[in-house]
C-alpha cells in the first residue's frame, strides 16, 4: 500500500508539473520611462512631505498605494483581506550626528525628528496576484516607499526631502509590474510588500518577516527594488544577495535573456545588510536584489556623497530613468520565471 500511494504521489507531482507554464515574454508590454516618471513624480511630490513613517504623508502615501494596488488589479495580501500591516515603533534616543561631518544633509534633522516622534507606529502595504495553478509557492516584490520627510531646520529655503531615486523609484517599478503579473496569468501568487520604516532600520522589513501573512518557507524567490534610479540604461547586472545564493542562476539567466552583462564582481555584496531583503534572508528566505544601480560604485557613491537623503534627491525633467526602466523590466522577466511550476531556486 505505501508503494502504491508513493507511485501515486509521484504522478500527481509529474502532472503538476507538466501543468506549468511560462508565458511568452511578449504577452505583455515592457515597463516605459513614462509610466515610471508619472508615478514617481506623484510619490515624490511635496504633498507627501517626504514620506516619513508616522507622519501625515506616510496616510497621503498609504492611501496612494492602496488605491493603485486596487486600479491595478491586487488584492489584500493580509489575513482580513485589507492592503496594510500595522507595527508599532519603539521611542528612539539616537545621538543627533553633526551637521556637516561627511554625512547626508538631511541625517541631523531626521535623526531629531525621530527622536521627538516617541512610542508611534508605521503600516506595511501588502497585495498579492492569485495565481492561475497555485501549488502552495509564492514569489514576492519588495520596495520601501519611506523617506526622511522634512530634513531641513524650520526657515530652510527647502524642507522636504522627496526621495525620488531613493525610493519612489522602487515603489513606482514595483507598482508597474502589478497589472502585468495580473495579465500575464501566472502559475504562483505574487505578492507585492512596500516597507515602512526602512530609512529607521529596516523596521517595516523586520515586522513583515516576524509576523508574516504568508508562510515564508513557501516563498521560492523574493527581490527587494530598492534605489534604481541612478544609473543609464546599458549598465551591466550585479546582484545583492548572501553567498551563493540559490537565485543566482535565475538572475544571471534572465540578465542573459534580455541581453544584458553580468556584473560578477562582487562589490555589491556590501550592501547585503543595508537593504529590505536582509531580515527576510536571515529567515531562509530566497532575497536578491539585482539590476544596474550597484555595478558601478563611482556612480552609487556619487549619489551618495550628493543628493542622497537631501532635498536634492527630486524627480526633474532631467532625471536619467533609463536604468530604472530596465531594471524594472529585468524584475518583470524574473518573476515572469519565478512564478512558474516549474522553476526551483537553484535552477534556471
Amino acid at each position: 500500500m505505501r508503494r502504491a500511494l508513493a507511485v501515486v504521489a509521484a504522478l500527481a507531482a509529474l502532472a503538476a508539473g507538466s501543468c506549468a507554464t511560462v508565458p511568452p515574454r511578449s504577452a505583455v508590454a515592457p515597463v516605459s520611462d513614462a509610466e515610471l516618471r508619472a508615478t514617481i513624480a506623484v510619490l515624490s511630490d511635496d504633498r507627501f512631505e517626504g514620506r516619513m513613517s508616522g507622519t501625515v504623508g506616510e496616510q497621503r502615501t498609504i492611501a496612494y498605494l492602496t488605491e493603485e494596488l486596487t486600479r491595478r488589479g491586487a488584492v489584500g495580501g493580509m489575513p482580513d483581506g485589507s492592503f496594510t500591516m500595522r507595527f508599532a515603533i519603539a521611542a528612539q534616543k539616537r545621538t543627533v550626528p553633526p551637521e556637516g561631518g561627511g554625512l547626508p544633509a538631511g541625517q541631523a534633522e531626521f535623526t531629531r525628528a525621530i527622536n521627538a516622534a516617541g512610542v508611534t507606529a508605521s503600516h506595511n502595504v501588502i497585495g498579492r496576484v492569485l495565481g492561475r495553478r497555485p501549488d502552495g509557492r509564492a514569489v514576492l516584490l519588495m520596495a520601501h516607499w519611506d523617506h526622511l520627510g522634512l530634513c531641513r531646520p524650520a526657515g530652510a529655503p527647502d524642507r522636504i526631502c522627496n526621495g525620488a531615486v531613493d525610493n519612489a523609484s522602487g515603489t513606482a517599478a514595483v507598482l508597474a509590474l502589478v497589472e502585468r503579473v495580473r495579465a500575464l496569468k501566472l502559475d504562483r501568487d505574487v505578492w507585492f510588500v512596500f516597507t515602512g520604516a526602512e530609512e529607521w532600520g529596516l523596521l517595516g522589513a523586520k515586522a513583515f518577516a516576524a509576523a508574516p501573512p504568508l508562510p515564508l518557507a513557501s516563498i521560492v524567490a523574493g527581490f527587494n527594488l530598492d534605489t534604481i534610479a541612478v544609473a543609464p540604461k546599458g549598465m551591466p547586472v550585479a546582484i545583492v544577495a548572501p553567498p551563493n545564493s540559490p537565485l543566482e542562476p535565475l538572475v544571471r539567466s534572465a540578465t542573459r535573456a534580455l541581453g544584458r552583462k553580468w556584473d560578477g564582481d562582487g562589490e555589491a555584496a556590501a550592501f547585503i545588510q543595508r537593504q529590505d531583503g536582509w531580515p527576510l534572508a536571515q529567515r531562509g528566505v530566497p532575497m536578491a536584489m539585482a539590476g544596474g544601480s550597484f555595478s558601478d560604485m563611482a556612480r552609487l557613491r556619487a549619489f551618495f556623497t550628493g543628493a542622497y537623503h537631501g532635498p536634492e534627491d527630486e524627480l526633474t525633467p532631467a532625471s536619467d530613468l533609463g536604468g530604472a526602466v530596465e531594471d524594472a523590466n529585468l524584475h518583470l522577466e524574473l518573476v515572469r520565471r519565478a512564478a512558474s511550476r516549474s522553476f526551483r531556486p537553484g535552477r534556471r
